[in-house]
């Protein structure tokens, strides 16, 4: 069996499908670039990309040789119940450089095994050949401040009007009680910070209005209950007397959001928030009437892009920055079964930061950092695109070896990529595809690596947790439910109460039609059915109006970042 990573073969996923299932983790690691706090001086130095999906965790490590020449190495395999794994750290030669012909790779040995172990979505510890084990974190650019929202630039004529970030939250009680938010961030004038929050579990009634500061040391917003708001826009939220959320904290990472809830029925509880955003949408204009005073940067698609009528306009958003899926990307052509070269995206906001592993013309592996700003279309139809520097450098820290800082060895020319917002094929917008062009080289199609790929008419992919809005006689239900196993081609829960079966399928996002069966009690053949559309594999959100959400994978691991301890986060016992 070949050991190649860059590619993953059929071969090595078939070792992975056939290792026995772990305990289910509550908390999935965030893809993108991880850094090791000690090392962080903001010299550079070495670090490493991270894709998990699933139990299989993709590691990228870019550091040095004892000469100095930089290299790569990579690592995966399947992440245990400890949320930890060792593994082999395999290096590779005579594959591509920049500019040069196709040509394949060949493995070159293994520096020794690495042990990495997640604590949280966002820290945990690795260990390489020949170092103590020590604190690893994932690498955040801070948000910007004050909130523009999105990328239209305010013009004398054009005051920053108001702006509002759309987020799914959701919080289990310490009795147990799962609740389900619609959350609405507004800026409104003098960049004063409201929040709302919608319920979406029948007869909950935990939602309301909240004001929130924005701590720029720590960024974390601090909300506290509040009567009442109401947004230049059709929104309007109003907290119940007595409110039942007294004071929540929350942060924004990229497409993922962590937070801590403070009841008022028992003000020493403290409630886990764990959410997604779709995005960020923006009004600059005095009435938000035309299509150049509507912008908006997105995570996943979302409902308000297309024609949603805001303040009398119906005609969509022109300006959109499509932020693309963070995690290990292919180069289409280059997809040969074989090693090559890789390219590791990490999008923050409008931030891009770019890890290439490739090689030099004489063969020795290599790898190319760079960083730049998304720039968003002028009309819904163009492309969000980005152009940056690709930097080597050399003189880092090698395995084993003392601190070291790295410096710059060479600017190697620039990366172009372009990412659309037109759909690809049917249903919502793919952000794990987009176009790429190297320097030397023509613009070729660049996707996400899928590290546990579905199974051509298995419903497999789509075992997991679910928020469902039933469609029966009584009208809409929703309930969670967790399809666990699998019998002939449907995905049920447990009791086999719920049956699902595949819809549309194709490469970047799958369907299913689930029905709720009758239990004793009741004798009809059916009594429900629900449609679940959109679901793509490096998102949880679910595009929908109905409001569907995701919250386990296939393995039941959770897939939001988890409990985690960050600065600022945590609501004193004493307020």
């Amino acid at each position: 069996m070949k050991r190649t990573l860059m590619h993953l073969i059929p071969a090595l996923l078939a070792v992975f499908c056939a290792v026995p299932a772990f305990a289910a983790r509550e908390f999935t690691p965030q893809s993108g670039l991880w850094m090791i706090p000690s090392e962080n001086n903001g010299q550079p130095g070495r670090g490493f990309s991270l894709d998990v999906q699933g139990n299989t965790a993709f590691l990228q490590v870019f550091n040095y040789e004892k000469s100095g020449a930089a290299t790569f190495h990579t690592a995966v395999g399947q992440l245990d119940e400890s949320a930890s794994m060792t593994v082999p750290l395999l290096q590779f030669k005579d594959g591509r450089y920049l500019g040069g012909p196709a040509r394949d790779a060949v493995e070159d040995g293994s520096a020794g095994d690495v042990t990495v172990t997640f604590s949280d979505g966002l820290n945990g510890t690795i260990r390489f050949p020949g170092e103590e084990a020590q604190p690893i974190s994932r690498f955040v650019v801070p948000e910007k401040w004050p909130h523009w929202w999105a990328q239209i630039t305010p013009s004398p004529s054009l005051q920053n009007k108001e702006g509002w970030r759309h987020m799914q939250w959701t919080a289990t009680s310490p009795d147990g009680v799962r609740h389900v938010w619609e959350a609405f961030l507004f800026k409104g004038e003098n960049d004063r910070l409201w929040l709302g929050l919608a319920p979406q579990i029948d007869g909950d009634t935990s939602g309301g209005a909240f004001e929130c500061r924005f701590l720029t040391d720590t960024q974390v917003f601090d909300c506290t209950t509040t009567r009442r708001i109401e947004s230049g826009f059709y929104f309007s939220f109003e907290s119940k007397e007595p409110p039942e959320l007294q004071r929540l904290r929350f942060r924004v990472f990229g497409p993922d959001v962590v937070g801590v809830i403070q009841p008022t029925s028992n003000p020493t509880q403290r409630m886990t928030l764990n959410g997604s955003q779709y995005g960020s949408f923006h009004c600059n204009g005095a009435h938000c009437t035309g299509p150049n005073e509507r912008s908006a940067r997105v995570y996943v698609d979302s409902e308000f892009l297309y024609g949603t009528c805001i303040t009398g306009y119906c005609g969509g958003y022109d300006n959109v920055t499509l932020i693309p899926s963070s995690g290990a990307w292919i180069i289409r052509d280059e997809n040969t079964g074989r090693p090559g070269r890789g390219v590791f995206l990490d999008a923050q906001d409008d931030t891009i930061i770019v890890q290439t592993s490739d090689y030099l013309a004489a063969g020795h592996p290599t790898f190319h950092m760079g960083a730049g700003n998304l720039v968003g279309s002028r009309t819904f139809g163009e492309d969000t695109t980005t152009s940056l520097p690709l930097v080597r450098y050399k003189d880092g820290r090698y395995f084993g070896g003392p601190a070291r800082s790295g410096t710059e060895a060479a600017n190697d020319g620039d990366m172009r990529l372009s990412f659309s917002p037109r759909k690809e094929g049917r249903g919502s917008l793919d952000f794990g595809t987009g176009d790429i062009t190297l320097p030397g080289e023509g613009t070729t199609r660049l996707h996400r690596l899928m590290l546990e790929p579905t199974m051509a008419g298995s419903m497999a992919h789509m075992l997991g947790e679910y928020l469902l809005i039933w469609n029966t006689a009584q009208g809409k239900r929703r309930q969670w439910v967790r399809l666990t196993r699998m019998e002939d081609v449907f995905a049920m829960n447990d009791d086999g109460t719920v049956q699902c079966y595949q819809g549309f399928v194709n490469v970047i996002q799958y369907s299913m039609t689930c029905a709720l069966l009758p239990t004793p009690n009741i004798k009809q053949d059916w009594i429900g059915s629900a449609s679940v559309t959109n679901v793509m594999p490096f998102h949880r959100n679910v595009p929908s109006r109905d409001f569907l959400m995701r919250t386990r994978d296939r393995h039941g691991n959770w897939l939001g970042l988890g409990a985690v301890n960050l600065p600022g986060l945590a609501i004193p016992q004493d307020q």
